[in-house]
């Protein structure tokens, strides 16, 4: 029953990040919208977004078809535009995370105690980034799910389970990958001799032929063409002292002394660290390209909460972890509040739709700001038309009866040339735009205009 109590708050946590910041960002836009297009346009394939839009780097379809497939029951509920569908796609993507991330506390019980796993479950929650990103249709998430599952097989030595997973993981979803689980099976076989050469050969040529052979066969239909799909440049130590820190929280500096405390959580720590080390020689780095090692460095972490929880002399060292875990708590409230601010096209776009609600038709023009912060398929009336074709003149801009465009106030040079041809302001959308220090010397979010709304007529919203 631990595991199912696990389950229940990891994903109460994932649903509260999802609804206080349910749109979406440029980086997600591939997946949302090949599920959108699988849901609505099905079989029509020249009406998908990717080949109205073409530039995109290819990714595989296979992730948004099995998202697709679970969502397809809740598709034919009619409403007038389907944010509500988009809920559900990010909602089933995010039981799909929860359920690795449980399936890892699960196996962490060849490694831990109880108090450790709960402590790693604490942790968890208390942690920003991976819960925000658990519902977010990023490729890094759709291989999150397998890999979740590849280290809880790892943990549990099921040794055939990891290999298939890994090779899945890797040669349809994140290439990438082959760092960190390589790393893990190459351990596994020389070092630790758990598994053995022959055997894991075998089956690794196996699930590569099966994982290539599925990629290519439906991933060359939807683009049209045969295709196997699979920088900013900062400092080599980045993920060490910016991604992580923040990644982990305050509990980051509890890393080392857990693995001094449990000298057999070193050999699961280790593939981890040297995949970081590895993949920091790239020069375009992001905190979302290493969220795979995060679930494994929260267990020395977990268990250095443990030990210092359990030591009844040390009062200092009890209110030590509870304040690192307070911090956490606090540095994740502070983000996802900030965070719900950061998507001012879809607010804007949902404020055009709520104040027109009864208009039957409309044209509207998206900016490449606005699509690029929060619009998606989803957010669709189904009777407007949308248009997103960049560099239109503004004698095409102006033939559209609204405009969503990015701007910081009322006298921003950028809006002129719209004012001039009679368009003229409706409304506009705040958007979060850093930290300040008040009179009071409290620390408090600044917000600032980032998306108007233009019509052609001057209502007010």
């Amino acid at each position: 029953m631990h595991w199912c109590f696990a389950f229940i708050l990891l994903f109460t946590a994932c649903l509260i990040h999802l609804f206080i910041c349910p749109y979406t960002k440029v980086e997600e836009s591939f997946n949302l919208q090949a599920i959108h297009d699988l849901l609505i346009h099905r079989f029509n394939i020249s009406n998908y977004d990717h080949l109205e839009f073409p530039g995109v780097v290819p990714r595989t379809f296979l992730g948004p078809i099995f998202i697709a497939i679970l969502t397809w029951p809740f598709s034919n509920i009619s409403f007038d535009y389907l944010l509500y569908l988009q809920y559900i796609v990010r909602i089933i993507l995010g039981i799909l995370v929860i359920s690795g991330l449980t399936h890892i506390y699960k196996s962490l019980k060849g490694y831990c105690d109880l108090s450790t796993r709960r402590w790693w479950l604490i942790i968890t929650l208390t942690q920003f980034h991976l819960l925000f990103y658990s519902t977010r249709t990023l490729p890094n998430i759709f291989a999150l799910v397998i890999v979740l599952h590849s280290l809880a097989f790892w943990l549990s030595k099921r040794a055939k389970s990891l290999v298939w997973t890994s090779a899945f993981a890797i040669l349809v979803f994140r290439s990438e990958l082959v760092i960190l689980l390589g790393l893990i099976l190459l351990q596994e076989v020389f070092i630790k001799r758990r598994l053995a050469f022959k055997k894991t050969l075998i089956h690794g040529l196996i699930a590569s032929s099966l994982a290539i052979g599925l990629s290519v066969l439906v991933d060359s239909w939807f683009w049209q063409h045969w295709l196997w799909p699979e920088g900013e440049t900062f400092p080599f130590l980045w993920y060490f002292y910016s991604a992580l820190p923040r990644a982990l929280g305050a509990t980051f500096i509890l890393l080392p002394i857990g693995l001094i405390i449990n000298k057999n959580i070193r050999s699961i720590v280790l593939p981890n660290i040297l995949f970081i080390i590895i993949y920091s020689i790239l020069p375009h780095k992001e905190l979302r390209f290493i969220i795979y090692t995060f679930p494994i460095l929260n267990i020395p972490i977990a268990q250095a909460c443990s030990y210092q929880m359990r030591k009844r002399w040390s009062i200092i060292l009890k209110l030590f972890v509870l304040s690192l875990l307070t911090i956490n708590f606090v540095q994740t409230s502070v983000s996802l509040s900030a965070s719900h601010y950061n998507y001012p096209g879809a607010n804007a776009l949902l404020k055009l739709h709520t104040y027109r609600k009864y208009q039957p038709t409309a044209t509207v023009h998206i900016d490449v700001y606005s699509a690029e912060n929060g619009i998606s398929r989803f957010l669709e009336m189904k009777s407007w038309i949308y248009n997103k074709t960049e560099n239109l003149t503004i004698d095409e801009l102006s033939h559209f009866d609204y405009l969503l465009v990015e701007s910081t106030s009322d006298e921003d040079i950028r809006l002129n040339p719209y004012l001039s041809r009679n368009l003229q302001i409706i409304d506009f959308v705040r958007g979060f735009n850093g930290f300040y220090i008040d009179k009071q010397f409290l620390l408090r979010m600044r917000y600032i205009p980032k998306v108007y709304i233009l019509g052609k007529n001057k209502y007010s919203i």
